[in-house]
């Protein structure tokens, strides 16, 4: 049984270990199939080159379908044979598109006006998945002749030139933490089932020794026996781990699921997986053999065992010391060195906790057998207070299920505030052609597009740029060129009360001399700051998301050297035609409205909480796990004890809940100092990402749930009690 019990142990932890170990490079998969969208430079000497050799022009851009996401690409081909990457089948000449599957299916189940008119031209191919983040990714293609696309930037080809793709670095940072933190409670289920029946092999490896068996040959026994059930773990455990991709694969993340070869682990990980797994279970077993070794009589006789000493703190003292130097070393450093230390500080913290729970929990049996005088509590206080050790492995694996809930809940409000949400700069409905990236002829095909179809869209030309006072020209604020009930159309602010004539429009209770304002605009092609005709009329609007200067058209006679953004007034009933129209008409700009971002953004959200919800599932599962099979496993070490104890007229009910004190009074301290040093640790590590740490009343539900799991776990001893009788105490 004990066999059994190691290899499932072992074969569960191989898996999640495998499983948390895959997940940076199945970012970095990810990254590197889309690596041929943005060019990388090496210098701007490298810059030059490649754009005086450019084969290619592009415009990248960000639409969107609902709530998913297109990523657009409008391509000129300079040269015949340009190079391209894996997945891309040509380039798409002028009136010609390539479009990912995903992304063609849905094209073709909607009216053409609300997306397959975004894409001018015929489809000519599809996408291959070494091309597309995920298989589901909306990826669109379209070509153009190069006179249409004046500020799309020169490429020598649609690959990655040997770059590396790049990870988003907050999901690195946050997945390293999680491979630490949850792989702690893995190890200790291993730990767990591979002690089961711990002491009663312990007393016949005593009995071999005293019978005249050498310790070699003890070691040599040990070591045999557990290695066949860790190494048949460990092998079903790599087993399990490909038809896992399966499901993995299904679990959304940025936007879409993934490709289960992106989950498949590495050779190397593999091979580190099934020789170190029976290995660190081998070494375990063959520790636990020093007093069998060294004193077998004592062995033998179930004699106490040493108790832990004060020291244990320091373990503590040191780990949060490490840990505080490796916030600050990461803090000062740049690349991946600091945060390689902060794992191992945080790795270290959760060690020290499992190390101090021995002497934690030899402090509260003292207490208990001194004040309380109950049978079932004076039981369970003598049992803590003899066997510390024994006692606290029921509660290891929940101590650090607690402590990285109260870690990942803590730093979980700041984190999600760093995901942005619009702002209220823009109206809602309002979409915005941000940038250079337009024609004065391709705005006005997109209004003759509206009227053509009868749309009532007004298309609304700003000018942007910054004011500055000659009087202290450090100091600038933000402007907007348009006139005031346009201004009112498209902005978020309360623009009211307008009234003709030249005038700007200054944040309420904001005061500035218009005499000494100067304005540059930010398409000027000189750059320079031109003085404000005087005499201009000064007026008040109430900000909201913005805050800056509104300067009518009239005040210079005409918008300032162009426009650079595009603003278009939707309703809900033209908003899916409008969008088409945009896109179609405004190749390469980026398109905002606030309606996309916060949808982006919620999109964000939800990865951030299914993460952090399937992190503390698999903590608090691997927890309870663990917790069930130390304490039934404590029953099965002790029954000679309670054989006896039953012998002598003991009533099975005191020591069913004598069980659950004695799993429940440590676990209760030791999760709520699990919480706290959670807790401490989620704001150091909040300050890697400029965060403050913001308490709520979630942070304690890791504790809570862990005195659950710790009193359901105690619960599993009432079934395997039952079974112990005054015979185990005869046969014995």
């Amino acid at each position: 049984m004990s066999a059994i019990f190691t290899a499932v142990g072992v074969a569960v932890g191989v898996t999640l270990v495998l499983w948390l170990a895959t997940v940076p490079g199945a970012l970095q998969s990810r990254a590197d199939r889309e690596s041929w969208r943005e060019a990388s430079y090496s210098s701007q000497a490298d810059f030059e080159q490649r754009s005086a050799d450019a084969s290619i022009l592009v415009a990248s851009s960000r639409d969107n379908v609902g709530t998913q996401r297109i990523e657009r690409y409008d391509v000129a081909a300079l040269k015949p044979n340009v190079p391209l990457a894996a997945g891309i089948p040509k380039v798409p000449g002028p009136d010609e598109v390539l479009l990912s599957p995903a992304l063609a299916k849905l094209a073709v189940s909607l009216p053409a006006d609300q997306l397959a008119d975004r894409f001018k031209g015929k489809v000519v191919g599809q996408f291959g998945p070494e091309a597309l983040k995920f298989p589901d990714e909306l990826v669109a293609m379209v070509g153009h002749d190069p006179s249409d696309m004046p500020n799309a930037g020169p490429r020598d080809g649609l690959t990655s030139s040997g770059v590396r793709g790049e990870v988003n670095e907050l999901l690195v940072f946050l997945s390293r933490i999680g491979i630490v933190v949850l792989i702690a409670p893995c190890l200790v289920l291993v730990a767990s089932a591979a002690r089961l029946t711990a002491a009663r092999r312990e007393r016949r490896l005593a009995a071999l020794r005293l019978a005249g068996a050498t310790p070699q040959q003890v070691i040599s026994m040990t070591a045999a026996e557990t290695a066949v059930a860790s190494i048949v773990g460990a092998v079903l455990g790599v087993g399990i781990t490909f038809p896992l991709r399966e499901l993995t694969a299904l679990i959304p993340w940025d936007g879409g699921d993934w490709y289960p070869s992106d989950w498949t682990p590495s050779g190397l990980l593999i091979a580190g997986a099934l020789v170190l797994a029976p290995l660190l279970v081998v070494g375990a077993a063959v520790l636990g053999l020093r007093r069998v070794v060294n004193r077998p009589l004592g062995a033998a006789q179930q004699q106490n065992k040493r108790q832990p000493n004060a020291a244990r703190l320091l373990w503590l003292v040191g780990a949060a010391v490490a840990f505080v130097v490796a916030i600050g070393a990461a803090q000062n450093s740049k690349g991946d060195s600091g945060m390689f230390f902060v794992l191992i500080g945080l790795a270290l913290v959760a060690v020290s906790l499992v190390f101090v729970g021995p002497l934690v929990t030899s402090l509260i049996g003292r207490i208990f057998t001194r004040r309380w005088r109950s049978p079932a509590t004076l039981l369970a206080g003598r049992r803590l207070m003899d066997d510390p050790k024994a006692a606290f492995r029921a509660s290891a694996g929940v101590v650090l299920a607690v402590f990285a809930g109260s870690m990942a809940l803590a730093m979980f409000p700041t984190v999600e505030n760093q995901i942005g949400y619009s702002t209220g700069k823009w109206r809602d409905g309002v979409f915005v052609a941000e940038g250079t990236g337009h024609t004065q002829e391709q705005i006005a095909a997109l209004k003759s597009d509206l009227s053509a179809r009868g749309v009532d869209a007004p298309v609304i030309e700003v000018g942007e740029g910054s004011f500055r006072s000659n009087s202290d020209r450090n100091r600038t604020m933000p402007g907007f060129v348009l006139s005031c009930s346009d201004a009112a159309k498209v902005l978020g602010a309360r623009v009211e009360g307008c009234r003709p004539g030249p005038a700007i429009y200054l944040p309420r209770g904001t005061a500035l001399d218009p005499s000494r304002l100067e304005f540059q605009s930010y398409t000027s092609k000189s750059g320079d700051y031109v003085a404000l005709p005087q005499g201009v009329s000064v007026r008040e609007y109430n900000p909201q998301g913005w805050y800056g200067i509104l300067m009518d058209p009239a005040v210079f006679g005409s918008t300032p050297d162009g426009n650079g953004t595009v603003a278009v007034v939707t309703t809900p009933a033209n908003r899916d035609v409008v969008h088409t129209m945009v896109v179609r008409n405004l190749p390469g700009v980026s398109l905002y409205s606030n309606e996309r971002y916060n949808a982006r953004a919620d999109t964000l959200a939800g990865d951030l909480r299914r993460a952090t919800l399937l992190g503390l599932s698999i903590a608090t599962v691997l927890g309870g796990v663990s917790a069930a099979i130390a304490a039934a496993g404590s029953v099965v070490d002790r029954r000679r004890t309670f054989g006896a104890l039953i012998a002598a007229g003991t009533p099975v009910s005191v020591l069913t809940r004598a069980l659950r004190r004695e799993a429940m009074l440590p676990a209760l301290v030791a999760t709520l100092g699990a919480g706290v040093a959670g807790v401490l640790v989620g704001s150091g590590l909040l300050t890697l990402i400029k965060g403050e740490l913001e308490l709520n009343p979630w942070i304690l539900t890791p504790v809570v749930l862990g005195i659950i799991v710790a009193l359901m776990a105690a619960a599993a001893c009432g079934p395997v009690l039952r079974r112990v009788s005054a015979r185990d105490y005869s046969d014995e």
